[in-house]
């Protein structure tokens, strides 16, 4: 596969503001100029402090753990993979292991990272990383009873039923299990 063309930057940032900031999220202005010598004065930015893991819980059997979620921004319930912030200090791999402890009360003994990506960097810094889990252990119930609803098994074809129907909403859930299938990490 292609690589994009050359190591040059060809948007160059001439200054940066911020307009709001929390230990979440902030907003900056920045002013940009463009490969044609134009500038952009008031380009916005939403910059997340931290970054985000997803985790692909995937049984021996092969079926795929997911949650019931609500997602109140939205007003929108429905499955997703465990995630959830990576914590100032954690590594990649400790938010994952707690992530999926604290959403489906599993641990894992085999991780496998797929990687990460950005998925909003029209607009943002946003990074999510995305990683199989296998090996799985029930220790608990989940131990997040704000952020799980349930818990369900999903054989592949149904992961791919729900994507084509297009019932699985939440942006970092769809690309996991999409990279997932695609990597051969699902079955």
């Amino acid at each position: 596969m292609a690589e994009p063309g050359n190591n040059s930057t060809p948007w160059q940032v001439l200054g940066k503001q911020t307009l709001y900031a929390s230990e979440w999220i902030n907003l900056a202005q920045w002013s940009v100029r463009l490969p044609d010598g134009s500038v952009i004065p008031d380009h916005h930015v939403v910059d997340y402090p931290s970054e985000a893991v997803a985790i692909v819980p995937i049984g021996d059997d092969g079926r795929i753990l997911m949650t019931d979620h609500y997602r109140f921004i939205t007003g929108t319930r429905g499955w997703e993979v465990p995630s959830g912030r990576i914590d100032a200090g954690e590594s990649v791999n400790r938010a994952a292991v707690r992530e999926l402890l604290e959403e489906t009360g599993y641990t894992a003994s085999d991780w496998q990272a797929l990687g990460k990506y950005h998925p909003s960097n029209g607009s943002s810094n946003q990074v999510f990383h995305v990683a199989v889990a296998r090996g799985l252990v029930r220790q608990s119930d989940p131990l997040d009873v704000n952020e799980t609803l349930g818990l369900q098994w999903f054989t592949p074809d149904e992961v791919r039923s729900l994507i084509v129907r297009n019932a699985i909403l939440d942006g970092l859930s769809l690309t996991a299990l999409c990279w997932g299938l695609i990597a051969g990490a699902i079955g």
